[in-house]
């Protein structure tokens, strides 16, 4: 029989998946809906269109965290996150219906950015729900290895979307992918949401929700609480989950297929297909699976602090080798780059900067608390920054312009890493004393 503990980490887990499902999706096929629903002459012109409207999508993340973060601390985790995952799964699916700029004018892109929104409502809530309710089932000394088991849903996800890509295009043929295949991609995404909202109706609240509702102990306003008496925690989480999940994560998972494909062949550099950076993503997300749980399990030995800062060193060092490797032309130093960059720049923190922001709230404005973090600052930072990075070099005509703002980005997360954090790890707030005893 299946426990009430792994039933929600199973449950938090499609919900999970669901979010970076789609924005892989989008993500992935960015260069083939471009000139689908912002045509241009110029396809880098095309491509800051399309990053624009990626930006969208996170610009309702802050809505939904502080909506369903809210609802999630006064009413509980499970409530929130049974809206979360419908309005995502449909969101997604619509996405894939949308007629194109050739078809219906101006409304496309018009209809694409709202479904865009609407779609960054509803993983505004998710993801702060999500490690909210895994997080108070769990023993506090083992809270960074489910967080890296959470976080491999990341790798999941991106695994599940670059295969579909492969087999559809192995089915139908390159040709066939940009005329349909995409859209099939973007409507499956309906039927994750419909297998966790199944599992998700199924589990109960947190045990340590119950116990502070039980006791009378509920925040009356989670939001003014969090914001009044958290306003540093929020803050440096913002920025340092801003560029670790954020600028990082999307330069390597998104920027990068642009970068090695459109825009190096723009600058006459030697370039690769889509397919050739889709199967390098493929590999390095079968790696960071096992990856996101080995370095969630290393943050309970040496804590989240030290292993934040080690992972801005390697940013810094690795900034410039990362975009010299996406430039040669091959899928072995594509791959090589993508594999790099997500290990040591992404995964190695990224695994458990969410327990991090877990650790820094107490259980009765947690989850408005991590998800205005999260949303707001993988949002504007990590949202943007696939614009930024395009902006930089369409501005400049300097192709190795990026390596300066990750660069930037790696100072920042090493500067507050050393003076405005301390460790987190075992943290244990009222309420939560009921979990040293589980397994």
């Amino acid at each position: 029989m299946v426990s009430m503990k792994n039933k929600v980490i199973i449950a938090s887990s499609f919900g999970m998946a669901l979010e970076w499902y789609d924005f892989f999706t989008y993500s992935y096929v960015a260069t083939i809906i471009a000139p689908l629903f912002f045509p241009s002459i110029n396809p880098i012109a095309s491509l800051l269109a399309v990053y624009v409207t990626f930006f969208i999508g996170f610009l309702g993340r802050p809505l939904g965290g502080i909506v369903f973060g809210y609802l999630g601390d006064k009413l509980g985790r499970r409530y929130s996150l049974i809206f979360t995952i419908l309005l995502t799964g449909f969101s997604v699916f619509f996405i894939g219906l949308l007629p194109t700029y050739y078809q219906i004018g101006i409304l496309a892109p018009i209809l694409l950015a709202l479904l865009r929104f609407l779609d960054g409502v509803a993983l505004g809530g998710e993801w702060g729900g999500a490690f909210s309710l895994t997080s108070e089932y769990v023993n506090p000394n083992r809270r960074g290895l489910y967080s890296g088991i959470l976080q491999s849903t990341v790798s999941i996800a991106s695994l599940l979307v670059t295969g579909l890509i492969l087999l559809i295009t192995i089915l139908i043929g390159v040709k066939g992918f940009d005329v349909i295949g995409w859209r099939i991609v973007f409507m499956s995404g309906l039927l994750i949401a419909i297998i966790g909202l199944i599992i998700r109706l199924r589990i109960e609240d947190s045990p340590v929700f119950r116990k502070l509702q039980g006791e009378g102990k509920i925040s009356k306003n989670p939001l003014s609480e969090a914001i009044k008496n958290y306003w540093k925690p929020l803050l440096t989480g913002l920025l340092i989950v801003g560029i670790i999940n954020g600028a990082w994560y999307y330069t390597n998972f998104a920027y990068s297929i642009s970068y090695a494909t459109t825009i190096a062949k723009k600058f006459h550099y030697p370039y690769v297909t889509l397919q050739t950076v889709d199967f390098a993503v493929f590999i390095a997300s079968i790696i960071g699976i096992f990856a996101s749980i080995m370095f969630g399990y290393l943050s309970d030995l040496i804590g989240r602090r030290k292993q934040i800062i080690i992972n801005s060193i390697f940013a810094i060092v690795l900034a410039f080798p990362y975009y010299y490797l996406l430039l040669q032309g091959n899928f072995l130093s594509i791959a090589s780059s993508i594999i790099i960059g997500a290990i040591l720049i992404y995964y190695f923190a990224g695994a458990i900067t969410p327990i991090f922001l877990v650790e820094l709230f107490p259980p009765q404005v947690r989850y408005t608390g991590i998800s205005m973090a999260y949303q707001i600052g993988v949002g504007f930072i990590g949202g943007l920054t696939p614009f930024i990075l395009t902006y930089l070099v369409y501005a400049t005509h300097n192709i190795f312009s990026p390596v300066l703002f990750t660069i930037i980005t790696g100072l920042v997360v090493l500067g507050l890493s050393l003076r405005a954090i301390k460790e987190t790890k075992g943290s244990i707030y009222e309420g939560e004393d009921i979990l040293r005893t589980s397994k």
